[in-house]
């Protein structure tokens, strides 16, 4: 509360920094496409805790609670038949009121998380003022921050959740005030509970007394303990991979074992380590931790998340760099190793550090366990990521340099209204002409084309199956990369691709199809029109070469005619 009162003028300024892009991203983004008073859902995931809330979705209802309670504080609250009726639930919940408040106050939640961030950061590094105030810039300068801020989803306030969770238990062990630690329990609370982020209750650990800590790890230096954590990741994560055979196992666990000093770590430690694969593979075998690891094996999209296979390890691993370059930009990420290098250096305050060891549990698992890899997911890596990157300019001599700090900013700014442009320029509001002069054309449509009023039905690959008789019933087909990218390199399929049987939510047939036609190769189709994004910052022109555009529900529109 002190650094809150102290730094008040800064924190607000970076507040306002932060919330006046989202809010107004917020506010607009959807509205006005086909008329002054018409309203497009952008996000399909929009609404999701709402209609949970409303019991018509299987998700978590907390944020959705709150939305619905802060719209009908407006008057825009659900009709009471909304109640255990999916479809109306629906109805109400991707309605322009009810996404506006949840959009606005997810925007509000997303510009408080830059607050926080910089509160948690005074705790950690209370010497360096410039650390917390770096970090907390980078995180209102990040457009995939900004992306998520001004959507109606939950991901911005879980994120938010978690950090004033992770503010406040740091608070309340660097004070021992036993008021904090009843505020950091009511946000540990929230914080799972958003979107079932267990990871947060491992940040409990700060509490462990030292001399626990010093038992456990007897016998282990710096550099064994990370190759132990790595070898017990990779050995968790083969466990859970269809594609990986019974007996590979044997090779990993004996890596594990061998990096144990067995002579050095006390009697009663060494059983730990002895039955932790083995507690690990039973642990695997509870059907919700299986499927929130390996996933499922297929469903009316085609193939499940766990069709991967093999390719997951590097897809994991590859996720990570790529969607922290794109978030926060170059520049920033060239100091992250710095800031690691420091972190560990530090001989004071490791307690408050292991507060934040929920983010490090969580970046081990995306790393390695997670199947369902959407760059929403990682969202909670972001402040963190933005705080190793902070320290780690402010520790060298760059950080000293003015002219340097304006590029450090700058640089991430350009980056976020490349990105955040995307939504302010989507290609489905240029659509919009096209079909005034298409007037009475019947259209096929992929997913998330989000087509204006007209003769429109919904395109499944089946229908150019054999002479393509259902396809050819129309004259236009539109295309959208969010649907035809299944059959392409992304974030769920990762850099390989070639084997067609490891693509995620998608079949072979559906493949073969969809890159036919967008090769503009298919005997059917004849590419009339391209409308497509464009990009100017190297981030986003390198994700587009590798992995095609970053936007979940915003990507290119191919638009053919349907030869006779």
């Amino acid at each position: 509360m002190a650094a809150f009162m102290r730094f008040f003028l800064p924190l607000a300024l970076l507040f306002m920094l932060a919330l006046v892009p989202r809010l107004y991203s917020a506010q607009t983004l959807g509205w006005g496409w086909d008329n002054p008073d018409s309203f497009t859902l952008i996000n399909y995931d929009e609404g999701g805790s709402c209609r949970s809330a409303l019991q018509g979705f299987s998700y978590s209802p907390f944020i959705g609670y709150q939305t619905i309670a802060l719209a009908s504080v407006v008057g825009a609250g659900p009709p009471a038949s909304t109640l255990d009726d999916a479809a109306i639930a629906k109805r109400y919940c991707h309605s322009s009121i009810h996404v506006l408040v949840a959009r606005s106050y997810s925007a509000l939640l997303g510009a408080g998380t830059v607050v926080v961030l910089a509160l948690l950061a005074l705790q950690l590094v209370p010497a360096q003022p410039a650390v917390a105030f770096t970090s907390a810039a980078l995180l209102a300068l990040s457009g995939f921050h900004l992306s998520h801020s001004q959507s109606g989803t939950v991901d911005a306030a879980s994120t938010f959740f978690i950090y004033s969770f992770l503010a406040a238990l740091a608070w309340a062990v660097r004070r021992r005030y036993s008021e904090g630690f009843l505020l950091a329990l009511a946000l540990c609370i929230a914080a799972v509970w958003t979107k079932y982020w267990v990871f947060a209750v491992f940040a409990w650990l700060a509490l462990v007394p030292e001399p626990w800590w010093r038992y456990i790890s007897r016998g282990f230096s710096r550099g064994r303990i990370a190759a132990l954590v790595v070898a017990a990741s990779v050995l968790v994560a083969a466990m859970v991979n269809i594609a990986w055979p019974q007996w590979g196992l044997v090779p990993l666990a004996l890596v594990y074992f061998a990096i144990v000093p067995w002579r050095a770590v006390a009697r009663p430690m060494a059983l730990c380590w002895l039955l932790l694969p083995a507690l690990c593979w039973l642990f695997l075998q509870v059907d919700l931790i299986n499927a929130y690891t390996q996933g499922g094996g297929g469903g009316r999209f085609g193939s499940g998340y766990n069709a991967i296979g093999e390719n997951k390890w590097l897809r994991n691993l590859f996720n990570i760099p790529m969607l922290l370059l794109v978030a926060l930009g170059l520049p920033a990420l060239l100091f992250v190793p710095k800031g690691v290098s420091k972190l560990l250096s530090l001989t004071e305050g490791q307690r408050l550090w292991v507060c934040m060891l929920p983010v490090l549990v969580f970046l081990l698992f995306m790393a390695f366990l997670a199947p369902v890899t959407y760059y929403r997911h990682y969202l909670p890596l972001l402040p963190a990521v933005a705080l190793l990157a902070a320290l780690g300019l402010h520790n060298t001599a760059w950080g000293q340099r003015r002219w340097f700090l304006a590029l450090f900013f700058v640089w991430p700014a350009m980056l976020a209204w490349d990105m955040v442009s995307d939504y302010h320029n989507d290609p489905r509001k240029a659509l919009r002409p096209w079909y005034q002069e298409h007037v009475g054309a019947q259209v096929f449509t992929s997913y998330y084309v989000n087509p204006p009023p007209g003769r429109n039905a919904l395109f499944r690959p089946e229908f150019a199956e054999g002479d393509g008789a259902v396809l050819r019933r129309a004259d236009y087909l539109i295309l959208s990369e969010n649907w035809y990218d299944t059959a392409f390199a992304n974030e769920l399929n990762g850099p390989l691709v070639s084997r067609q049987e490891n693509l995620i939510k998608t079949t072979p047939e559906y493949t073969a199809f969809y890159r036919s036609a967008v090769a503009n190769e298919h005997p059917l189709l004849e590419l009339e029109r391209e409308i497509d994004l464009h990009h100017f910052m190297p981030e986003m022109l390198l994700h587009r070469a590798l992995y095609g555009n970053v936007q979940l529900f915003v990507g290119d529109l191919k638009l053919f005619r349907i030869r006779e």
